[in-house]
């Protein structure tokens, strides 16, 4: 969870969980009074039964909300969701009479309750423009890493293919050293023995 996303999920996750468990004891008559608002936003919802359609949208917001709060839920995803969620409020709002005024956009007095809920989209989209950014953003980050740790690599093994050179040099200059000391020793113990010879003679 982005802590930039964070007083968004934990007010919206908040107040969809809270309101998705109140609808849990609604009763027939208001589950089918909801029913019908929500059936102009999406017409699927009036197949339902009242008791069917209770369960439906309070386990949906319980699930919207839960989302939000949830800190493994990726940023996107509870976007997602409260964008979706919210967009459904909205296109209610705007296909029930009575809730908008002449314009068929501004709320009226019945439709200013709903009509607020745009705040929810708003979060919701807020969430996933901070998350394709954040997710850009990181994956740049984490781009430059390999590629400086390639480098570093790189340079590490220029350095020891360099080191190793020297070393082998060092060795090769040591035994080149080593024989002409034998080469010298070899010359003088040779002219030692030709003057003993000498002498013996």
């Amino acid at each position: 969870m982005s802590l930039a996303q964070l007083p968004l999920r934990l007010t919206t996750g908040a107040f969809v969980l809270n309101s998705g468990i109140g609808k849990l004891s609604l009763s027939d008559e208001d589950a089918e009074g909801l029913q019908q608002m929500a059936a102009n936003g999406v017409p699927v919802l009036a197949d339902m039964s009242p008791a069917a359609f209770r369960r439906f949208i309070a386990f949906t917001e319980i699930g919207v909300g839960a989302a939000q709060l949830i800190p493994k839920v990726p940023g996107w995803l509870a976007g997602t969701a409260l964008s979706a969620f919210s967009a459904g409020l909205l296109n209610m709002y705007l296909n029930t009479p009575g809730m908008t005024q002449e314009d068929g956009v501004r709320p009226s007095s019945d439709g200013t309750a709903v009509a607020k809920d745009v705040w929810m989209l708003g979060a919701g989209l807020s969430m996933l423009v901070d998350s394709t950014v954040n997710t850009t953003s990181r994956r740049k980050k984490a781009a430059k890493r390999r590629v400086s740790k390639i480098h570093d690599a790189k340079e590490q093994k220029v350095e020891a293919i360099h080191s190793a050179r020297d070393e082998q040099q060092k060795v090769l200059q040591n035994a080149a050293e080593a024989a002409r000391e034998e080469r010298k020793a070899a010359r003088k113990a040779a002219r030692s023995a030709r003057k003993e010879a000498h002498k013996a003679a």
